[in-house]
């Protein structure tokens, strides 16, 4: 199974954050607008994973930006509730890492949650363009600079990607959004049948796009 990645907003107040780096908020909520791949978590999506303690059974990390070789503090209660997953963590103010983002959460310059999974059980609307989340395991929570995540700008270019009908449009709107020249071309490379076909709609071709940026995501 791969690694996937959905991110979510959530807006800090100052009681929110405190100054020994204890801080709340939701990791995820449950039947909300679907991401921008379509996917949308359902109530008892984490259940399993909680029980047996995340992926490997040891907890759920907290990394700084999907990080590995960066942790930043620990999770003291993840739950779910009717909302959604529910976190409250505590950051490690004596490293250089967790108090600078004491400092940029407690600022708002970083504002958002985002959690690395494998897909367990799901499932697909009838025009399966809609993924279910029913199922996943808990790899890590990381705070994150929202929307600075791959998955979590698409929804900034995608005028730009939709625009986008030939390789040299496609690269250099991959590019202005941010990516690599490497990532830019590899994503280039993976979507050339889909803008040579003249009978895919923009649609088909977006969501392709999306597959390829997916993939360089895990």
């Amino acid at each position: 199974m791969k690694k996937e990645y959905l991110d979510f907003p959530f807006e800090l107040k100052k009681e929110d954050v405190q100054e020994n780096g204890f801080f709340k908020g939701y990791a995820s909520t449950f039947n909300d607008e679907p991401d921008s791949y379509g996917d949308i978590v359902v109530p008892g999506a984490f259940s399993k994973t909680l029980e047996k303690g995340g992926r490997n059974g040891f907890g759920v990390a907290m990394l700084w930006q999907h990080n590995q070789q960066q942790p930043i503090g620990v999770w003291h209660s993840i739950l779910e509730d009717k909302k959604g997953l529910q976190v409250e963590g505590q950051l490690a103010m004596k490293t250089q890492i967790g108090s600078e983002a004491y400092e940029l959460m407690k600022m708002g310059a970083v504002k958002g949650l985002s959690f690395g999974y494998d897909v367990v059980d799901h499932d697909f609307s009838k025009d399966r363009k809609i993924r279910f989340l029913k199922g996943v395991d808990l790899w890590e929570i990381s705070p994150v600079t929202f929307p600075a995540n791959r998955s979590a700008r698409i929804d900034s270019v995608k005028a730009l990607l939709e625009g986008a009908r030939t390789e040299r449009e496609l690269e250099a709107a991959l590019r202005d959004a941010g990516l690599t020249k490497g990532q830019a071309f590899y994503i280039v490379k993976l979507c050339r049948p889909s803008l040579r076909d003249l009978r895919m709609d923009s649609t088909e071709r977006m969501n392709k796009i999306l597959q390829a940026l997916r993939s360089i995501n895990n």
